[in-house]
């Protein structure tokens, strides 16, 4: 090991570049006290010249800046590369190559006629029908996942055999990929799948069904993949929120008779609601943005995340309006989640807010 250092650094003149760098932190800092003590502060001299420069307040800040350089990086530029998309036509993702179209992209999503040629336009039947699928996907998953994550929490806060094993079933879903649970469900359901043989030769059915395909089954199905998918991490913000709650308050009730169902209407729903707040705007959110169990399974309908995905032209051939019609609604999209997302902030206030 040693030696593969000292290699990796012959010739070249570390040891002085060492020392000179060491040096430079004795004479900045001026260290006191034993030999070993001056050493560590002559090797860290930049972060002790930082922190004498900054002050105690300031250094908080100072390390805050690399991460808020990548968040500014990696979140508010994209947003604002978007926004210069979503105000342009052209295939092109370089700017001086797109021409500015203003408020066209948002009128071929929402108007009957096409801005461009003044004829039909059948964009916005396909952005509508996603809203629709969508809101409907919404609208059924949601309350099913918050009440399946409920149950499942309380009975696993309850002192049963193998408790922290059926949490950990639970929660396994969680850990695996998108891409791997839609292929999973894929096996299961498609038209030879494990699911349509087994029914086959229950005597259930008399002819295999495509599950995912078939227009009575598709929304089903994604519903129940997306909620078995997702629930062990609902389960777990529910399961903590339950745990909080004051022991005491269920042995006073227990003492004083309180049958199980008063006891959960009256102290660990109110108590849980603040909780039960946060997965629901959280399940609201990411049910939105369904996309990768979705798409890795082919299922009939098309969610908002995968109509932006096929508009942009991410998948196929780019069309000279595709990249601009997709950055206007995803546009659309971050607008229904930072309202979601105010409106958990205005409840959980009004929930922490104090009595008088």
């Amino acid at each position: 090991m040693l030696d593969a250092i000292v290699n990796a650094f012959a010739g070249t003149r570390w040891p002085a570049g060492l020392a000179i760098y060491l040096l430079v932190g004795l004479v900045v800092l001026r260290p006191t006290g034993s030999v070993g003590s001056r050493f560590m502060a002559a090797l860290g001299w930049p972060l002790e010249l930082t922190q004498r420069l900054a002050g105690a307040t300031g250094l908080p800040y100072l390390f805050l800046l690399p991460n808020m350089l990548i968040f500014g990086m990696f979140t508010f530029a994209p947003m604002f590369i978007n926004i210069g998309f979503a105000v342009s036509d052209g295939q092109s993702i370089n700017f001086d190559q797109r021409v500015y179209s203003g408020s066209d992209n948002f009128q071929r999503l929402t108007s009957e006629i096409q801005p461009d040629t003044g004829g039909q336009n059948l964009e916005d039947d396909k952005f509508e029908e996603a809203v629709m699928d969508t809101f409907i996907f919404v609208v059924f998953q949601v309350p099913i996942m918050i009440l399946v994550a409920l149950i499942t929490a309380l009975t696993l806060n309850r002192d049963i055999v193998g408790r922290g094993f059926w949490r950990s079933i639970f929660f396994y879903p969680v850990m695996l990929s998108p891409v791997v649970v839609g292929f999973l469900w894929t096996l299961i359901l498609k038209r030879q799948g494990v699911l349509s043989l087994t029914l086959m030769d229950l005597g259930i059915l008399d002819e295999p069904i495509q599950w995912l395909q078939d227009p009575g089954w598709t929304m089903f199905w994604s519903v129940f993949v997306y909620t078995w998918a997702h629930l062990g991490f609902y389960m777990l913000i529910l399961l903590a929120g339950l745990q909080a709650i004051p022991k005491d308050l269920y042995e006073a009730a227990s003492m004083d008779g309180t049958s199980d169902w008063r006891i959960l209407r009256k102290i660990t729903l109110p108590l849980l609601m603040p909780t039960i707040l946060v997965v629901t705007v959280l399940s609201l959110v990411k049910a939105f943005q369904a996309f990768e169990e979705l798409y890795a399974m082919n299922v009939r309908w098309q969610s908002l995340v995968a109509y932006i995905f096929e508009t942009s032209g991410l998948r196929g051939q780019p069309t000279a309006f595709g990249l601009g019609i997709a950055a206007t609604a995803s546009m659309l999209v971050a607008g229904i989640l930072m309202l979601l997302s105010l409106v958990q902030m205005y409840l959980s206030r009004n929930k922490e807010a104090p009595t008088k």
